[in-house]
């Protein structure tokens, strides 16, 4: 049932509607509390200025290091290793621009594929420091130190780098996944080889490595009990 609406008085025209009210009082505390009010805004044009500051300051290091990370890249990409890993230290220095924990990453392989394992430990576990938790940033980076220090036979931590990689959703999860076996089973650890590749097995259909679960099992069926 429709109710009739409520008809405005001349009295109820006559009163001070809400936004009046509001106004009034904003100006009312805003000369009351003057000094406040204007150190707060002094205080907001500072925090923009530095806001805007530093966004400039980003984008000119972005700037600078784009070109130095190209040449680097080419170098690398050219199988300079040694010229690389200069280039991409210069790149570094830009520690603020989106391209330094890219040129850590490249540093650590540039040393793997020289071969150069302590140098690739130590850059692989620099770029650990400066990537962020579950990206594909800090992937590579358990990747590249993975990769050192099985080259140097240190396969018990590599185990445990390639196990961290490989939780890690992108896209070198699976191949840090095979390093975790290869490795695991260089330790005689053969049970979780087996587990590891029978993941990988299950995951990727027809893969050759579905070999290797066979003759783990017999390893396994072999090794005297405990």
């Amino acid at each position: 049932m429709a109710t009739a609406s409520k008809r405005l008085t001349r009295k109820d025209l006559r009163q001070p509607d809400w936004f009046q009210v509001t106004s009034e009082s904003a100006l009312e505390f805003i000369q009351t509390h003057k000094p406040a009010v204007l150190a707060a805004a002094g205080a907001l044009v500072v925090i923009v200025a530095v806001l805007w500051g530093w966004q400039l300051f980003k984008a000119s290091q972005d700037s600078a290091a784009s070109q130095q990370f190209a040449e680097a890249l080419a170098l690398y990409q050219s199988a300079k290793y040694r010229e690389a890993v200069a280039a991409f230290e210069n790149v570094q220095k830009y520690r603020w621009s989106r391209y330094a924990v890219p040129a850590h990453l490249y540093v650590a392989h540039a040393y793997l594929a020289t071969k150069e394992t302590d140098k690739a430990t130590s850059a692989a576990q620099r770029s650990l420091t400066a990537t962020r938790p579950n990206t594909l940033y800090r992937q590579i980076a358990l990747f590249a130190l993975a990769s050192a220090e099985e080259q140097s036979k240190r396969c018990q931590t590599a185990v445990e780098h390639y196990d961290q990689a490989s939780r890690i959703n992108a896209a070198l999860q699976a191949h840090a996944a095979l390093g975790k076996a290869r490795c695991a089973e260089e330790l005689g650890d053969f049970k979780t080889a087996l587990a590891t590749y029978q993941a990988y097995v299950k995951e990727n259909p027809g893969s050759p490595f579905a070999l290797k679960l066979a003759e783990l099992e017999a390893k396994i069926s072999s090794q005297p009990a405990k």
